[in-house]
């Protein structure tokens, strides 16, 4: 009887644990309007990324120097991941730095000008990142934990496309009755001016 009695009193307890456990965990966790803006950051930063990617192969395929990118990739090939990894890490620890000074820039009086070279930095940083990350992604792959990241950053970017998806789909059909609303409105015009 006693048995049963503290049996009931620690399942009792458990589910109260349980309970008390499951709430602090919906209360800690991020609003659906934060998730919802990083998911847009997260996805604007990969539709730049993959923008410079494409940018990146149309400005290399514009320039003759298809023996030098092959000699490129050859060197890349044969090269030790982590060598890869530090390839890869150049470009970032160029343009970082320079963003500092930028953000420098605007905080003592010459807004615009900072202003302008961060903007230009974090382009130029994508675009160079993106290109290079394009040519060592299979060395880089190579190593265990940088292939892990890639898969998750994989993994939270089509997690992000499906939380911003029906947004976007209904920002695209607002854009498309504008339009729409543009076109009949210069109709108008058009009809009144002939009439």
């Amino acid at each position: 009887m006693m048995l049963l009695a503290l049996i009931r009193k620690f399942i009792t307890l458990a589910l109260e644990s349980e309970r008390l456990e499951r709430s602090s965990m919906q209360e800690s966790r991020p609003a659906r309007p934060v998730m919802l803006l990083l998911a847009i950051a997260f996805l604007v930063e990969a539709w730049v990324w993959d923008s410079f990617v494409a940018l990146g192969r149309w400005l290399v395929a514009l320039i003759p120097w298809d023996a030098l990118k092959a000699r490129i990739k050859a060197v890349i090939a044969v090269v030790p991941a982590p060598l890869a990894l530090v390839i890869f890490v150049v470009p970032l620890a160029v343009v970082e730095p320079l963003k500092v000074v930028s953000v420098w820039l605007m905080a003592t009086g010459h807004f615009a000008l900072g202003v302008v070279g961060f903007i230009l930095l974090q382009f130029l940083g994508v675009g160079l990142v993106a290109v290079v990350f394009d040519l060592t992604r299979e060395k880089l792959l190579e190593m265990a934990w940088f292939a892990w990241t890639f898969a998750k950053v994989t993994a939270f970017h089509a997690f992000a496309d499906q939380i911003i998806a029906p947004y976007k789909e209904a920002a695209l059909r607002e854009l498309r009755t504008l339009r729409q609303c543009a076109r009949d409105y210069r109709a108008r015009l058009a009809a009144v001016k002939d009439g």
